[in-house]
This record gives C-alpha cells, structure tokens and sequence, in this order.
C-alpha cells in the first residue's frame, strides 16, 4: 500500500505501555482517505510477526493479527488465524461493509484462559461502546486447547467526531504445526457478530423526492424500492453525516437483524433532510404503465442534454432492478457503436457491404433473421444498418473495416459513449450492465471480435445502458446517467459532428424507412431514430425465444429510451410498442 509510515509512540491502554502503533492510509465511506493503526498494549509491546512460527509466542501472534487486519491486510489476518478461507472473506466483507475513515485495535494485556473474558454478548454502554460479557473457557470449539486469551480494543472513527468503540477478544490456540494461530470466529471483529452479518454504520433516512418535489411512494411505484432505499441513506462523495447507527445487517436484504442491538453515534438535529432526484412522474408512469404488458421487462427513460434519469421501471417480480442491473447481450442495438467505429475508420453510409446470407467464424456459421435469411444483394452500409444485417457487420469486422486492433470496439464504446468504468448515478459509483467490471471487454481475436460486432460475443448491457447510448447520439457526445441532479458525472469525448449526424441519419431510416426493421411501429410520430435489436441468451435454447430490444430518442422532446423484454422475440414484437405506449401517454406525437 502507499503512504505507509511507521512510528513510534507512548499511550496507555489497558493500564500498560503501547509502541509500534502502525497506521497506513486507507478509504473511507464517508469522504477522503484515513489511517487504520494497530497498537500493542501487552506487557513487553512485542513487535508485529508476519506470519505464525513454531518460535512465535501468543502475543506476538495476537498483535500481528491486529497489525495486519488495521492494515486492511485481510489475506494476512487470515493466516494468522485457524480458518483462513473464512476469516480472510468475513474481515474483507465485514470492513468493506462498515468502511470507517479510521481503525484502531489495541491489543490488551494476556488474559487467563480459564476464567478469562468470553467472547459472549455485549452490553452497551452510554457512549455506544460495547463490552462483552463475562464467562470461562479453556478450549475452543474445535478442541485445541487454548494457550493464551487477549482482549483488545476497537475504534472506528468515521469522523466528525463519531467513534464507535468497543471490546473485543481472541483466543489463541495451537495450530497444526504446534504454533499459535487466532481461533477464528466473526465474533473476534465484533462479539455480537454472527457468521453472515455485516457491519453497517447509517445515517439518518432521509425522504427521497421526484423532481417536483414529492415524495416517490414506493408502494405505487415498487420498481424505485431500490434505488429509494439506497438514496435514503446514501452519504454523496465529500461530506461526513453528523449522526449514524452502527447496525447488524443481514447481506441479502440490507434489513436490520432484529436480535442484535443498535449504537446511535452522534447528535440528531431534529430536522429531516431530502433528496430530490431526477425522476419526472409523468414518465416514470408511462413507463411503467407501459410495461404492464410484458413480464420479465424494463425501460429506461434519459434526457440527453443532461444526463438525467427521466424515469426507470421494471416489469419483473423476481428482478426489481432489471432495468438498471441487467446484464444481457443488446444484440442488433449495439450496432450503434460499431457503426461509428466504422464511420470513424472512413466508411461512408452510402458504401457497399457484404450482407451474406451466412458468414462462418472459427467454424460457427453465423445468420441473419429470418427477414434477411438470403442476405441483401448489393447492399450499403445503410441497407445493412436499417435493415439490422447481421452478416454484414462479421464481414467488416472480418475484412478489417473496423482496424485490426480486437480491443477496437472496447475501446471505442469507453472514448464515446462512456462504457466500461464506474457511473455514479447518486447511489455510489457501480459498473451498471454487466457482471464484471466492463459491459464491452477486449476481444481476445478475430472470432469474438467478429460477434462482438453484432452484439453478442461477450458483450453485456443494461436498458439504463443502451438507453445512454441512445442518449449520446442524440446529444452529440455522453451524458452520465445520474438520479440525483449535482451528483459528479464522468466525461467521454464528443462524437465527431459528421458521425453523429450521419448515426443519426440512420437510426432516423430504421424507424421510417419502409425497409426500417421498426418502419411502421411508431405512427404518428415523425422526429424518432431507434435501433432495433434481437439477441440469444443463456436461455434462448429452451425458451426458443430471443430478448427483444429497442433503443429511441426523440431530440425535439429531449428524450431518450431503453427498453428490454428477455425472450420477447424481436424489436419490434415486445421492445418497440412497449416504448411506442410511452411515447402515446406521454404524448409525444
């Protein structure tokens, strides 16, 4: 880690002399770095071991625990201990969780083991510290006997003064090779914690608004439960709260364990403090009213020019968040972003392509749909566009029409239209649309280039997702998503003005064009540009169905959408009308 430095000090803790405090910078939750120390308050202030030896004493073991875990060097807490799978994963769980600005852990003096303290359940005390109770051991619950008890000291300063203090203890038994090791159990981070909880210190709820300013009733719209929750005690980047609650948590849910206490740090002002987002009610409505038609769905609604979230809903009881936290192939839609990398390689719309009725790519024969299933003869650029054929963007892919780099498309989708990095949207910085940290990773060659090009290989996206993409045409250059206005929005750079408009030109002939895959499924409009899209999923083969997509902006209403309806068939079967009824309450026409 950087900025570590070592020094020496004088304190009393416990009654007896403390050296080698050891802080380290760290990241705290609640604003910049902090420092984590660990300091030895045993008799003889025994130097920090780095690892558990036959001539390594208990004490000198306890303390480089503490100094490795006040480090955040939980794989090196954990080997000091007799379960190091899970106390490497609980520690980096349970302080990833509870992320103080600073930790201190002072080892205490040596404890006898027979009548010693027990690592039972805590008392509190008036300033929202923790003792535990009091009880005998001699052996640990694995059976190896107990060579030496300490208790010690923990302060998590979250700053502004709230500091959360608390005993805690461990005991010290022999490992299999005689030498002494930490008896693991999460009860050693915190006595009253069990083997699943987290830590979790928040701050007071706080009401989260539409942009009007009413309260969003997530009983009438349950698909914002979500994000409301998150906002409601979400502290934005640079400020520190004057109140939290420590809390146990449960890991799924986020909800209180009821059989664990509370510890209010800090003073309440008495007043209520809210967050307005950028949620207009009349599109998250129409979205939402929209979807009812089509389970297992969401939409997504953004006004380019600023970035803000208009409205997000899903249709999906098992998925709440699918709207945002999907992570599906875009299929046809994604063609967006590797026509503009073709624009930017010189292409030109009105140049001829090779829409084959097949393409074979390391021995996988690649179709169009059934539509194109004889290809287009003598087909352009914007035949294959408007027409969504597949083959067509293999071959540019394949005859180097998108250059011969295979991180081209990666590369392309992060420059222009902001992919592959953390979007903070007022609810924490999150990679949104994929599992991993990249909706469009690097192709590792020529064959998943060439699929990532028509937007299956390994690419994954989100409605809120494709719905930026629509979004960054419409506007010329990537607005980050956000919910709540002022919240810090990462930048890309502008599309080239010639290949905007020439996208735009395009994504203009899917929707009226008659040769348009969506020609016809917008009437009464006349300002649109979308992208239909189809794509196979982990389940297409037994549902027989693909997910159906559509992307669509309207620059004269300043609004953009996104719409996915897993195994929905194609565009314009489920995603297309369901952003078309949008568009109709709302009155777009």
């Amino acid at each position: 880690m950087t900025g570590r430095r070592i020094t020496a000090v004088r304190m009393t803790a416990c009654g007896l002399t403390a050296a080698a405090l050891l802080t380290t910078s760290g990241c705290g939750l609640f604003g910049s770095s902090g420092k984590s120390k660990s300091s030895s308050g045993a008799q003889g202030g025994a130097a920090a071991t780095t690892s558990s030896s036959p001539q390594a004493s208990p004490q000198s073991v306890a303390q480089a625990f503490l100094t490795a875990w006040g480090t955040n060097d939980f794989n090196g807490a954990a080997a000091l201990t007799d379960d190091a799978k899970d106390a490497s994963a609980r520690l980096s769980a349970v302080m990833g969780s509870l992320t103080p600005k600073t930790l201190t852990l002072t080892l205490g003096s040596q404890e006898n083991a027979s009548s010693g303290t027990d690592a039972g359940s805590p008392t509190s005390t008036a300033s929202g510290s923790t003792a535990p109770a009091t009880g005998g051991s001699t052996a640990s619950s694995s059976g190896a006997a107990t060579l030496a008890k300490f208790g010690f000291k923990v302060a998590a300063d979250f700053g502004n003064n709230l500091v959360w203090t608390y005993d805690s203890s461990m005991d010290l038994v022999a490992g299999p090779s005689g030498a002494p090791v930490v008896h693991w159990s999460s009860a050693v981070i915190n006595p009253q914690l069990g083997g699943t909880d987290l830590l979790k210190a928040v701050p007071p709820k706080q009401t989260v608004t539409d942009s009007k300013g009413t309260t969003i009733d997530t009983s009438k719209h349950p698909t914002l439960s979500g994000a409301v929750n998150a906002l409601s005690t979400h502290v934005p980047a640079g400020t520190t709260p004057t109140q939290l609650t420590v809390e146990f948590v449960d890991p799924k849910s986020g909800a209180q364990d009821p059989h664990s206490g509370v510890f209010p740090l800090g003073t309440n002002s008495g007043s209520t403090v809210s967050v307005k987002t950028t949620i207009d009610p009349n599109v998250q409505s129409a979205i939402e009213n929209a979807l009812k038609a089509y389970p297992n769905s969401g939409m997504v609604a953004i006004q380019p020019d600023t970035g803000y979230i208009l409205g997000m809903a899903s249709n999906d009881t098992g998925f709440p968040s699918l709207a945002y936290k999907a992570a599906r192939a875009p299929g046809s839609t994604f063609k967006v972003i590797t026509t503009a990398l073709a624009l930017q390689q010189g292409l030109q719309t009105s140049q001829p392509v090779n829409c084959s009725p097949n393409a074979t790519v390391e021995g996988q024969v690649i179709n169009n749909d059934s539509s194109l299933r004889n290809g287009i003869q003598n087909a352009h650029l914007i035949d294959a566009f408007e027409q969504s054929c597949n083959t067509a963007f293999v071959h540019l892919a394949l005859d180097g029409k998108l250059g011969s780099d295979y991180s081209a498309l990666s590369t392309e989708a992060k420059n222009y239209f902001g992919m592959d990095q953390k979007w903070d949207l007022g609810l924490g910085p999150a990679t949104y649309g994929t599992g991993g940290d990249q909706q469009v990773p690097p192709a590792d060659g020529q064959g998943l280039f060439a699929r990532d090009a028509f937007g299956q290989g390994n690419i994954t996206m989100s409605p809120l997702t494709m719905a930026s993409v629509a979004a960054t045409v419409a506007n010329g250059s990537f607005k980050q998503p956000i919910l709540v206005p002022g919240t810090p929005q990462i930048s890309a750079t502008a599309l080239p003005a010639n290949v905007d408009s020439q996208l735009t030109t395009l994504m203009k002939g899917v929707v009226y064009s008659g040769e348009g895959t969506a020609y016809g499924k917008f009437p009464g409009t006349s300002d649109l540009a979308g992208k239909t899209g189809s794509a196979e999923s982990g389940d297409t083969p037994k549902t027989g169905k693909t997910d159906s997509w559509m992307i669509v902006f309207d620059k004269k209403d300043d609004i953009a959408f996104g719409a996915l309806v897993l195994n929905g068939g194609f565009g314009i079967d489920a995603a297309a009308p369901a952003i078309d009824k949008a568009l109709n309450t709302l009155g777009y026409r």
